[in-house]
């Protein structure tokens, strides 16, 4: 029995021996090899390429010693079209060189037609709009004396017209008041632009007159000027023609 102690010592010590070497291995194999093979130490900063156009977004991250990952074409209304919308890893990480970057490309918005809406109230076409992929941007009340107020009467702009997703559309409500933009008075005579002044419940101001080689009383020049947002009893005055020569 006493024969057999120093051998099992001796195993005992060989075993011990083997798991250190095993252990020195890994160590070595962790901290010499691997950082050779995959380059351990050896990282750089990923770029920030959100905005730039593909060609620019690729360029910087292949000098920046990555490499290109898979780009994917996103729908995206408001990044013009193959600009970076996004991108993976985000930029002013540390990673690897050779890390592989992802990128998603706008494709622009999606074209879209504004529905008609006329006649409806203005609940129902809100949510039209919404699930036509539009959204409302206001609510413009019209001084529309013809139509029952509160009535949607058109859209701006209006139906039919293409737009891109998610674009914003203005609703036009008919009131018997409100207002309502300035209709155009160049080129008609006095008489018949303070008659279109007063059918629209607005006053007739100051009336100044221009040589010109338009006919003489003809309107020159309005304001406010057409297009322009006016209501009931607002002031418009006019520039009328001369005969050519008189100041």
């Amino acid at each position: 029995m006493r024969q057999r102690r120093p051998r099992k010592r001796r195993t005992l010590l060989t075993v011990l021996i083997v798991i250190l070497a095993l252990a020195l291995l890994v160590v070595l194999f962790n901290w010499v090899v691997m950082p050779l093979v995959v380059g351990r130490g050896r990282e750089t900063t990923v770029p920030n390429v959100v905005g730039l156009d593909r060609f620019a977004a690729v360029e910087s991250v292949l000098n920046a010693g990555l490499l290109l990952g898979e780009v994917r074409s996103v729908s995206n209304a408001t990044v013009p079209l193959d600009r970076v919308v996004a991108q993976h890893p985000e930029p002013g990480q540390r990673v690897k060189l050779g890390r592989k970057v992802q990128l998603d490309v706008s494709a622009g918005g999606s074209k879209l037609k504004v529905p008609h809406v006329e006649g409806l109230t203005l609940t129902r076409a809100t949510a039209l709009l919404l699930e036509s992929g539009l959204a409302v941007a206001g609510v413009e009340s019209l001084r529309k004396p013809n139509l029952p107020p509160g009535q949607i009467f058109a859209t701006r702009p209006p139906a039919g017209v293409e737009v891109d997703e998610g674009d914003s559309i203005f609703v036009q409500i008919a009131f018997r008041t409100g207002n309502f933009p300035m209709p155009n008075l160049i080129g008609m005579n006095l008489e018949e632009a303070h008659g279109i002044i007063t059918a629209q419940g607005l006053v007739l101001g100051e009336v100044k007159q221009a040589p010109s080689d338009e006919p003489v009383g003809n309107v020159l020049v309005q304001y406010p000027e057409e297009g322009m947002t006016v209501r009931d009893l607002d002031t418009v005055s006019v520039i009328v023609a001369a005969p050519a020569g008189r100041r």
